[in-house]
């Protein structure tokens, strides 16, 4: 936390701690005219101090509210209850501070949001944070609206800092606010590594639920009581992106047949190897023992590239596309890309550098929504216009296993009014504005789902433990019962969890085909449903 005051009490200026060095002016001021022209240069006096301390202002960082720290890097870390916006979320975090305020004579559950909030991570970008509260948001607001329910939700946005460096640290203040409020659980989590599993086992350990929203590492399955996940892990979507290159495999080679040509389709493995990351090497070896069992036709070894080399990640992907996008019979049919979306957008990049083709498919887990993290607005444009232009050229085909898209609802619940979806799109499109293939990317549905199951547990908590004290260990029992037909009527589908991991169950994700950004297609059209 950040004093504003001096070891003699004096008050500093805002956004001056005690160690700062003073202030000097950034302009210096001109002397005082010796004889003619002193309202000129009275005037011109002024519009230098003007200037100066609009220069101040805009290089000087905002000061970090109370309760929440300021990082040596200039970050603000911990917990806001929308009063305090992180970067990126000041529209929403005014919504769910006056929700949180409309709420807090009725004795609200607190329910915190936690992920990088500091301008995205690894695998997450500035509008997917974004659109993730925004659904964590719809979802407070859907039960707190329900009539003659309770408990209504407090919501609390909690940054962990540019790659969860500071996850630990926010789970130690997410366990205080404990002592004070009635904390119901933690959703979201965002990236997976090993600084928000350690705050998943924290939490864990001092009984407090989890519920993640788009984290798929395989290392947060555990047989212990307490985290959950309406996502799903890298090993299912590895499992069934080998399924469906399994189809692809017999299609062709009934093709050749018929064709009168020798059959021989295969694919290659490309992994990042970066350090920390279990949702590459989960995809790798549960992808290779996958293929194994089912048949598929994988080329010994794989291509490494490691993402996390400095500034020379884009040059050991320029050299897995090289390897690639050979051609005649040395060129794949099909690559599996364990790795995460920025680095699928840099190896089709690759793939179509000076109008070079290379027709092939390439097929990931749920991180390749990544390929289009950080390229809204204007400043953006250029480099989507070589991205649409290189993958173009290249002519790869890219499709991924998604948490969730749109059209899952749709094949659950039908079109009509027993949808949920419509009305969820309606007030995602009222409070953000836009079109409706914003929500098109899964996003703001899993942030959604992840409150509304921890809004449903809550209120079966409440309704058999109306004096319970640990509010956290009774929503963590509830969520424990979303199983065997009782579930949760999600936007990405019915909501259950395993009696025993927390995984989902009986719910499918979905095959997505990425399109380029200039195709009229959209961006991510649904293919089919998958099951593990």
């Amino acid at each position: 936390m950040n004093s504003n005051a001096d070891e003699r009490g004096q008050q500093l200026p805002v956004g001056q701690r005690q160690s700062d060095p003073v202030p000097q002016p950034l302009i210096d001021p001109p002397h005082a005219p010796k004889r003619r022209g002193l309202r000129a240069a009275v005037v011109a006096l002024v519009l230098v101090l003007v200037a100066g301390y609009v220069a101040y202002e805009l290089l000087t960082p905002p000061e970090c509210a109370e309760g929440i720290a300021e990082t040596d890097d200039g970050q603000c870390v911990g917990l806001s209850d929308g009063s305090h916006a992180f970067p990126g979320l000041a529209g929403i975090s005014e919504k769910i501070h006056r929700e949180n305020q409309r709420v807090a004579d009725e004795k609200p559950v607190t329910v915190v949001h936690m992920e990088s909030m500091s301008g995205g991570s690894g695998d997450r970008g500035k509008e997917a944070t974004l659109e993730a509260v925004t659904g964590a948001y719809l979802a407070q607001r859907t039960v707190n609206q329900e009539r003659g329910t309770r408990p209504r939700i407090r919501l609390l946005l909690a940054n962990t800092g540019n790659g969860d460096a500071y996850a630990d640290d926010v789970a130690d203040a997410v366990l205080e606010r404990r002592k004070t409020e009635r904390l119901a659980a933690v959703v979201g989590v965002g990236q997976s590594n090993s600084r928000t599993l350690a705050a998943v086992r924290r939490l864990r350990d001092a009984g407090v639920p989890t519920v993640g929203a788009t984290v798929a590492a395989d290392k947060f399955v555990s047989s212990r009581a307490g985290f959950f996940r309406v996502s799903f892990p890298a090993s299912d979507q590895a499992q069934a992106a080998a399924a469906y290159l399994k189809q692809e495999q017999d299609a062709a080679e009934r093709a050749a047949k018929k064709a009168g040509r020798k059959a021989d389709y295969d694919v290659q493995v490309v992994w990042d190897r970066k350090e920390d990351d279990g949702y590459n090497k989960a995809l790798r070896e549960t992808f290779g023992k996958a293929a194994k069992e089912r048949g598929v036709h994988v080329r010994p070894g794989f291509i490494p590239v490691w993402s996390d080399a400095g500034g020379g990640a884009g040059n050991a992907l320029h050299g897995a596309a090289d390897k690639i996008c050979r051609k005649g019979e040395e060129r794949p049919d099909a690559v599996f890309f364990a790795g995460r979306g920025r680095e699928i957008r840099s190896l089709i990049e690759a793939a179509g550098e000076a109008g070079r083709r290379c027709a092939v498919t390439l097929v990931s887990g749920s991180s390749a929504v990544g390929v289009f993290f950080d390229t809204t607005g204007a400043s953006h444009s250029e480099e989507l216009k070589s991205l649409d232009e290189r993958w173009a050229a290249s002519g790869m085909r890219v499709l991924y296993t998604a948490f969730t898209h749109p059209e899952v609802a749709a094949r659950v619940y039908g079109t009509g009014a027993n949808s949920p979806y419509p009305k969820f799109e309606r007030d995602y499109l009222a409070a953000r504005g836009g079109t409706p293939d914003a929500l098109a990317d899964g996003q703001a549905m899993l942030g959604h789902d992840a409150v509304l199951a921890v809004g449903r547990a809550a209120r079966a908590a409440y309704s058999n433990y109306p004096g319970s004290k640990d509010v956290a260990a009774d929503v963590r029992a509830e969520l424990g019962q979303l199983n065997g037909g009782n579930v949760v009527r999600g936007v990405t589908g019915e909501i259950a969890f395993h009696e025993q991991t927390g995984e989902p169950v009986d719910r499918p994700m979905a095959l997505v085909r990425l399109h380029r950004p200039g195709a009229d297609k959209g961006r991510f059209a649904y293919v089919k449903a998958l099951y593990p």
